[in-house]
């Protein structure tokens, strides 16, 4: 009997043990469940393989790239989806680009003047920031200004505002534009001190732009890719 009372016990502890793994291992009996995975694969159809797992990702999470580490949360009924990547300490930084410096007439030449581009994407969404400064050997050029932006534009059908700040002789405020499709944006300034209407910048608009002046632009467009 002792014997024959064992065997029953082990046999019950076994199926016990059994059943606990399979419930461990079936999210329909543990319920709902996420963990952490490190993408190896980005994939064109809005999934990511992580950890030998093809998640379809959250819209937020943005810019997947390998090796980031991110949540995965996973239903009762089995299915995954990717939360987004886990924050580092510092943040995402911005990409340092340097934008082209044109205009309608004559295209400016930089010399010793300095041109600093930066912008953040996330997702389709970027800001560009793009800061001028006009040097003692800088040729400014003649016509209507425009400078590179760093991604196309959305072909949306609207323009894109944003801010623009000139230092001269005076402070001048206006509108930096961002049309539709478009790959460069263009600075709008007040005519002159009498007339607040806006133009399009030029080397004598809203006044003669020399050696030391500054023209400083801030913009947030949709991108066309």
């Amino acid at each position: 009997m002792t014997s024959g009372h064992s065997v029953h016990r082990d046999l019950a502890f076994a199926l016990k043990e059994s059943a606990k793994r399979t419930g461990e291992q079936a999210p329909s009996v543990r319920g709902a469940d996420w963990r952490l995975a490190t993408v190896t694969a980005v994939n064109g159809d809005g999934t990511v393989t992580a950890d030998g797992i093809t998640v379809r990702r959250m819209e937020a999470y943005a810019n997947p790239a390998v090796g980031d580490v991110i949540r995965i949360d996973q239903s009762s009924s089995g299915n995954f989806l990717a939360m987004g990547r886990l924050a580092t300490t510092a943040g995402t930084a911005w990409t340092a680009y340097t934008p082209t410096w044109t205009a309608s007439t004559t295209n400016p030449t930089l010399g010793n003047g300095t041109l600093i581009g930066r912008y953040q994407r996330v997702g389709r969404t970027i800001t560009v920031h793009i800061n001028l400064t006009v040097g003692a050997s800088t040729s400014v050029g003649s016509g209507d200004y425009s400078f590179a932006l760093p991604v196309q534009a959305a072909a949306v059908g609207c323009s894109f505002i944003g801010n623009a700040h000139m230092l001269g002789a005076s402070r001048w405020g206006g509108q930096v534009v961002i049309s539709s499709n478009a790959t460069t944006c263009a600075p709008f300034l007040s005519v002159s001190t009498t007339n607040p209407r806006l133009d399009w910048m030029t080397a004598a608009v809203p006044e003669a732009f020399g050696s030391g002046d500054q023209l400083r632009m801030t913009a947030t467009y949709e991108a066309g890719s």
